[in-house]
């Protein structure tokens, strides 16, 4: 009797710690992507012998991003190295930028729908150039980025897959761009007044308890072209910028599994592929302004394949964190156009994010 009553009494112990403790989707669901630095459009300009290279940043879906809606407040760091930032005198200027993205992320309807929220804040190139002095001094400053925002819908999902779809918009939030040369040999302005919309498709897969597999596939749009207003010599004219094409995969196993348990509850080495392209490349839609908005002669069109190497993990079932690295896998050097790296925009990344569940 006394057997069966401590019996029945670990039972009922081992039930309620069962039924407090996330299940083992929640805990190890596969690792957010860390990405591979996010997205740099380089905006080039021209002025005599200076070349003004004002890089927009963009959230990447596969940045700090799940297939599965979670609700989640989460921070993500990109430290990019070596960026060029211009001509200066002929000479090409490089500089490290940062991003920093904050994340909130909500689910509806029993968690297979979910909003989220990206705030960004930059330190990188700077957007109001007075002067060719304060240009040579290699000028970056803390700028607001683009406001994103999204919807995520679980389409299927089954014991060891799942599916799902969204979009993305990001709200010209950014500060416009301007150029101005003393004396005034070159007078611009650039209203930064697109909005940009990418739908994408994502999916994750299990085989087993220790490999996980995920992917996105995304479109990047945007609503219409940005204007440049300058001198009279100059005029008014629309800038057509690029459309992009993201293709992400990450492969990772877990070599920490502890769950319920406090502290470190799992650990993965994730390694990453990133694929980016441009359909459509920049340029000045009057004919005969090419040379004054270079990106387009410069660059036309590029492709980035990126790999990045990532430990990811989980604390208390409740943290995730994600640390690692990128590395440019293309050159893609332009022929007689200052030998610009059209395939590549660092050259290396360090990455890094952290995030909470909540319910």
């Amino acid at each position: 009797m006394k057997k069966l009553l401590l019996f029945l009494g670990l039972f009922m112990i081992s039930g309620v710690q069962s039924a407090s403790a996330q299940t083992w989707e929640d805990a190890y669901a596969v690792p957010n992507m860390l990405g591979d630095g996010g997205l740099l459009q380089p905006n080039l300009f021209v002025s005599t012998s200076q070349l003004f290279e004002m890089q927009q940043h963009a959230t990447k879906i596969c940045e700090n991003n799940s297939v599965i809606p979670r609700d989640r407040l989460g921070f993500h760091f990109d430290s990019l190295q070596t960026v060029r930032n211009g001509d200066f005198g002929g000479d090409p200027l490089y500089r490290n930028l940062q991003e920093y993205r904050f994340w909130g992320e909500k689910t509806f309807l029993d968690e297979t729908l979910s909003v989220d929220l990206i705030i960004p804040l930059l330190y990188t190139s700077q957007y109001d150039i007075a002067g060719t002095q304060e240009f040579g001094a290699h000028p970056l400053d803390g700028e607001f980025g683009d406001l994103a925002f999204g919807l995520k819908a679980l389409i299927w999902e089954d014991a060891d897959k799942a599916f799902s779809a969204g979009v993305r918009a990001e709200a010209p939030t950014a500060a416009d761009i301007s150029v101005a040369e003393i004396p005034p040999t070159v007078d611009s302005f650039f209203e930064m007044d697109a909005w940009y919309f990418t739908p994408w498709i994502g999916g994750q897969w299990t085989p087993g308890s220790n490999w996980f597999a995920s992917g996105f596939l995304s479109y990047r749009l945007n609503s219409g072209p940005i204007t440049n207003t300058g001198l009279p010599a100059v005029g008014t004219f629309d800038i057509r910028q690029p459309t992009y094409l993201f293709a992400d995969l990450a492969i990772g196993r877990w070599i920490v599994q502890r769950e319920g348990q406090g502290g470190l509850t799992s650990l993965a080495p994730v390694l990453e592929l990133h694929y980016t392209t441009t359909p459509t490349s920049g340029t000045v839609i009057e004919p005969g302004r090419q040379n004054i908005y270079d990106t387009g002669r410069r660059f036309g069109k590029t492709d980035y394949l990126n790999l990045t190497g990532a430990l990811t993990g989980t604390i208390n079932d409740a943290w995730q964190f994600g640390i690692g690295g990128a590395l440019p896998l293309r050159t893609g050097l332009t022929d007689g156009q200052g030998d610009f790296a059209t395939d590549r925009n660092y050259s290396w990344a360090l990455m890094a994010n952290l995030n909470y569940y909540f319910r």
